[in-house]
């Protein structure tokens, strides 16, 4: 039902990640505003801090590295939807810290931040990804445990967007969706988990066919 009315799309993207090239991002966002009334990118900055300092950065290295990495991605992001032929009014770009003060965001990290205390199963699959994308940065060093919980907050600060969109951004339904599978999300909407999605709430695994990927130019 979220696919089909076509409301909204949250399209999430990564800092530091060069699958988000711009003219990837250019062909993502011009299929986007074909297919759905409304688009919203949501760049993770603050949050990332979590991970750096996971990594061993001190909090101003940290802000200093993530700063960098976002405004790459932002620039990106903005030079997209310029050669996507423009913005529509009511589509928008974001900073996640721009959206954390949001009352909604607010009342639905508090509950994530709940659900992980007495959900195991949610614990555990947040702590192997966090495991994941430490080893992705530093493949040589194996996190260890204290590491490995710091890293979980990235994931936890972002999670509010899989699970309640449509009540952040003030639309009927809305549609999450990734490159590549994220077992978090998996996990949340398998109707399993101590922490549950709005009905109106969606998440898909998007990505261009081989044949069709842009080349960079």
């Amino acid at each position: 039902m979220v696919v089909h009315n076509r409301d909204h799309v949250v399209l999430g993207v990564s800092p530091g990640n060069s699958y988000f090239r711009t003219s990837l991002l250019t062909e993502l966002l011009v299929w986007l505003t074909e297919g759905f009334r409304r688009i919203d990118v949501v760049i993770p900055d603050t949050a990332l801090t979590h991970t750096y300092e996971a990594l061993g950065y001190t909090p101003q290295r940290a802000s200093v590295k993530v700063r960098g990495e976002t405004n790459v991605l932002r620039n990106r992001v903005l030079r997209a939807w310029h050669d996507a032929g423009g913005r529509r009014p009511a589509d928008g770009h974001h900073m996640m810290s721009d959206l954390a003060g949001h009352p909604v965001y607010q009342r639905v990290l508090a509950q994530c931040e709940a659900a992980l205390r007495v959900d195991a199963g949610l614990r555990r699959t947040c702590r192997a990804m966090s495991r994941e994308a430490l080893l992705a940065r530093r493949p040589d060093q194996e996190p260890g445990p204290a590491q490995i919980d710091q890293g979980v907050r990235y994931l936890v600060e972002e999670l509010p967007f899989f699970v309640a969109s449509a009540d952040i951004f003030e639309v009927g339904s809305s549609l999450c969706f990734y490159h590549r599978r994220i077992p978090l999300a998996d996990v949340v909407f398998s109707g399993r988990c101590a922490l549950a999605a709005s009905p109106r709430q969606g998440y898909a695994v998007i990505r261009p066919v081989p044949e069709q990927l842009p080349a960079e130019p």
